[in-house]
């Protein structure tokens, strides 16, 4: 009977309101619950991609030594010594650059043209650095040089004539001051003073017999931040200087240990703190110090003198620490 057909026929129920909501609601926790889980691993990416680097680094590094029968030196500069806040006349070719042609960019050091080191290698560079192409290359990001988790804004320093490229790995100078030879500091929370010599210092390539504290005991090159704003010199590859391609970890005064949280704990010339809150600096000081940082939540990789990279937890102890970025030290049983 047409009729009846009629009126059996049934429309299809849509969906009310409130389950709608309830839908949307069960979708929202499910992307909340799948987030972090997206974070971390992609945080553990970035994390690995950083190891790598460093062990390329590491590998330029004993291939430097197999050439020339030493490491590079720190920086090569007109005093022998420390070079104030970030003068022209003091900076010369540092590590990074000397490392060019051991990590795939031989290209990129052809136009420094850095000859060893001799009398004229500091005017000769400071003329070639500033030439148009000198601009060009010191700008550059070299992709071994820079680890993926640091999401600061890429802005080229500014000081120096400007255009200076970032980076985010750190030459090792100790935890005294790293542009002297010999020095005796006694890190926070030890009884007696040792020595603070790192693998790098001024003018001079060490070589493998000077590490009598053991490879696999001493930082060869850790991580370091990037400057948040121009005129912030953290993370400059390309200039040999404190924060900028060199660490030295006090581990005594303001600097206690990796990702110190501490405002004054990086003394950078025209440094600015932390937009995060992760640590600071002692602004408008002299190039003395900076402490080794990271973005990966919890630790700073490393990589050993032996080649070996290691993450270290930003809550070490701090004699530990200090022991770790000396080369003969005399305590490696302090070491981990």
């Amino acid at each position: 009977m047409p009729h009846s057909s009629v009126l059996m026929r049934r429309h299809p129920r849509a969906f009310t309101l409130v389950e709608l909501l309830v839908v949307i609601a069960i979708i929202g926790v499910l992307i909340a619950l799948l987030l972090p889980a997206v974070q971390q691993a992609r945080e553990a990416a970035r994390r690995s991609q950083c190891i790598n680097n460093l062990k390329q680094i590491g590998l330029a590094a004993h291939n430097h030594h197999d050439t020339f029968l030493k490491f590079p030196a720190a920086l090569y500069n007109h005093n022998n010594g420390y070079a104030p806040n970030n003068e022209s006349d003091q900076i010369g070719p540092n590590w990074a650059v000397k490392l060019l042609p051991f990590v795939e960019q031989s290209a990129l050091y052809d136009i420094f043209e850095v000859n060893e080191n001799n009398a004229n290698t500091v005017d000769k560079w400071q003329r070639d650095v500033t030439l148009p192409n000198g601009q060009y290359a010191r700008a550059q990001e070299i992709p071994a040089y820079m680890c993926p988790s640091d999401a600061a804004s890429k802005t080229p320093y500014s000081g120096v004539g400007g255009n200076w490229g970032r980076g985010n790995y750190a030459a090792n100078g100790g935890f005294g001051s790293w542009w002297n030879d010999g020095e005796s500091y006694t890190p926070n929370g030890y009884s007696s003073s040792v020595n603070s010599d790192g693998c790098f210092t001024v003018n001079k390539g060490r070589n493998m017999a000077a590490v009598t504290d053991g490879t696999s005991n001493s930082v060869l090159v850790a991580e370091v931040r990037i400057g948040e704003v121009d005129t912030d010199q953290r993370g400059v590859w390309a200039m040999g200087v404190s924060g900028s391609s060199i660490v030295n970890n006090f581990s005594r005064g303001d600097c206690h240990g990796p990702n110190d949280k501490n405002g004054n704990s990086d003394d950078v010339y025209d440094c600015q703190d932390f937009a995060d809150g992760t640590g600071g600096c002692w602004e408008g000081c002299t190039n003395t110090q900076a402490v080794a940082r990271s973005l990966h939540p919890g630790i700073v990789n490393v990589v050993m003198i032996d080649g070996s990279v290691r993450s270290v937890a930003e809550t070490i102890d701090q004699p530990t620490w200090a022991f770790m970025h000396a080369i003969r030290d005399g305590v490696p049983y302090q070491k981990p």
